[in-house]
């Protein structure tokens, strides 16, 4: 997570016109100051924006800005967060809307003479329009999780999978929603989580009843698969092969009693049915 302190440094930055071309240029600035907009410090999302604004100050950088992902997702989350007070809310709004007109700028370039009221109505359209079509929320139960340490792991590892735009972290129910692009997939995401090779995740779906399941994903499924093949000789028949699902769910707080006894008679079953003699 990007540090207060780290966070100042690059305000600074952003006041010096110099300067300011070459953070606009740095995408793991750019991308820190987004994704820390859904941090719980209000004073770091203020501070986020008032970098932020420093940068839309020159008009080649707004380009820049609205078209960085998850810009525009987390200022509507931000103007829309019920815990957000006014100041920053009103941060976001003009945030917002200078990156808007770029979309509409013939609704917004007599700006001068539209009211406040106006300007509001036109950036909850925009959010009806951009809000549900843009991105969307996995979330995710982490196991053997232990501390803050395990928590920055997750976070860096999940930051590699392209498409995703902020994550949040519910340390007591051990879980992290993360917000992506549509065409991010779940298993891409547990499988970035495997690579700590110390915790894993489970996606958490819920019923049409409400109930919650935890779908889970084999992470090594392919290499493991492609490591089995290769060390099969060409005689064993096609008859005999052990199909594997990649994929089970389970329900919320069940069957965790036997999943030891299920793992052994699974293997049992494996080996039964690989080894010739």
């Amino acid at each position: 997570m990007v540090s207060f302190d780290a966070i100042l440094a690059m305000k600074k930055m952003a006041s010096d016109p110099i300067k300011r071309k070459a953070l606009i240029k740095d995408a793991t600035c750019i991308g820190g100051l987004v994704l820390v907009l859904s941090n719980p410090d209000p004073q770091i999302i203020q501070l986020a924006l008032e970098t932020l604004l420093l940068l839309a100050e020159q008009a080649e950088n707004q380009i820049i800005l609205h078209d960085f992902i998850g810009m525009m997702d987390q200022l509507e989350l931000v103007i829309t967060k019920a815990t957000c007070d006014q100041t920053i809310q009103s941060m976001a709004e003009k945030l917002y809307l200078l990156l808007s007109k770029l979309e509409e700028t013939s609704t917004l370039k007599d700006s001068s003479n539209t009211s406040v009221s106006s300007r509001r109505s036109s950036c909850n359209k925009n959010r009806s329009l951009l809000g549900t079509h843009k991105s969307k929320a996995i979330v995710l139960q982490l196991r053997g999780m232990v501390d803050k340490s395990d928590r920055d792991l997750c976070m860096r590892l999940l930051l590699q999978v392209k498409g995703v735009i902020s994550i949040t972290f519910d340390m007591k129910k051990m879980r992290c929603i993360v917000r992506s692009k549509l065409d991010v997939k779940p298993e891409s995401l547990v499988r970035a989580i495997a690579r700590s090779q110390t915790f894993a995740a489970q996606q958490v779906v819920k019923t049409d009843s409400g109930e919650e399941l935890f779908v889970t994903f084999n992470a090594h499924s392919q290499e493991l698969n492609k490591e089995n093949n290769e060390e099969l000789p060409e005689y064993l028949p096609d008859e005999e092969e052990t199909l594997i699902d990649d994929k089970a769910v389970s329900r919320s707080g069940k069957g965790d009693k036997k999943s030891g006894t299920g793992w052994l008679s699974a293997a049992a079953s494996f080996l039964t049915n690989s080894f010739y003699w």
